[in-house]
């Protein structure tokens, strides 16, 4: 009697134990299969609002997804489209940066932050980026010799423009930037011979010349990144100069850097009115014009300087 007790308590509770597990095992799977809809279901949202041009609310179903599944690297990237479409690059960089991390080879991430570092003129990284996808698209190389350009680098884009015309590629893009960089490149060296020829009685009156100083001042502080002096600065400059149009051209930098995109527009176009047969000048002028116009969301307007920018080239 004993033994037939034990056997029958035995039988229940495996029973009892396989039931529990069986339990366990199908709350996991209705568990994950609910996390999966809720996941399909706010990412399809967020490519429903994308589409419509609801990058708010785009962004805001994604961050769902990063909820439920915080790995996501394509969720990641998204976001950060989602924040360039918007001319939010301060934004999307850590997002798209993440993307990178997870699939470093990966080609339309990698153009995605190449995009964001240009827009916010990290013109180091954006080289950086853009030599990668050069490794597997040589049109890329094209777009790092113009990134050496805006850093006035014309030795560098020489280079690249070199090992792209030796291999017979792109020969009526390739030949129209060499002409122009060899160009900038002797009147750049001229100009450091100049430099260097100047007597010190020269070179003493320069350093006593207001405008060059102040000149001095808001480059420093550019090149530390402190923009809010930058633009203390040159505003200070332009009162006291204000037909001087490299002031008009630094502070617009500045208040770009700063990401008041429509003061920044205002200062600039002003600047313009300054300017005589400077096309280096100008050039930058416009670039940074495109920049504001594209901060302040005003595309049309963007757009006609980029066009002056073009046909200057």
């Amino acid at each position: 009697m004993k033994k037939k007790c034990m056997q029958i308590l035995l039988s229940v509770g495996f029973a009892s134990v396989t039931m529990f597990a069986y339990a366990q095992e199908t709350n996991a799977d209705v568990s994950y299969e609910v996390n999966e809809d809720a996941f399909q279901e706010s990412f399809y949202e967020s490519l429903k609002q994308k589409g419509i041009e609801n990058y708010d609310k785009a962004i805001t179903a994604l961050l769902t997804c990063k909820s439920l599944e915080p790995d996501n690297v394509l969720v990641d990237y998204e976001i950060g489209l989602n924040y360039m479409y918007q001319h939010k690059y301060v934004e999307a960089q850590p997002y798209l940066e993440k993307a990178i991390t997870e699939e470093p080879i990966n080609k339309w991430y990698l153009d995605a932050l190449l995009s964001c570092y240009k827009n916010q003129q990290q013109t180091e990284k954006a080289i950086e980026v853009a030599t990668q996808l050069a490794q597997k698209n040589t049109s890329y190389a094209l777009v790092v010799a113009d990134l050496y350009f805006d850093e006035r680098n014309y030795k560098k884009a020489i280079e690249v423009l070199d090992e792209l015309e030796a291999k017979g590629l792109y020969k009526a893009e390739v030949a129209q930037r060499k002409s122009k960089a060899v160009m900038l490149n002797n009147i750049t060296n001229l100009a450091n011979t100049y430099a260097e020829e100047t007597p010190v009685s020269e070179e003493k009156s320069l350093a006593n010349n207001p405008i060059e100083d102040y000149k001095k001042q808001i480059l420093k502080q550019q090149s530390q990144t402190n923009y809010k002096e930058m633009l203390a600065v040159s505003s200070e400059a332009l009162d006291n100069y204000p037909t001087q149009p490299e002031f008009y051209y630094l502070k617009g930098v500045a208040l770009n850097k700063l990401q008041n995109f429509e003061l920044a527009t205002e200062v600039l176009e002003e600047g313009l009115g300054y300017l005589l047969d400077d096309a280096t000048l100008e050039n930058n002028i416009y670039k940074e014009l495109v920049f504001a116009y594209k901060g302040a969301n005003n595309l049309d307007k963007a757009k006609q300087y980029q066009q002056k920018i073009d046909a200057s080239n």
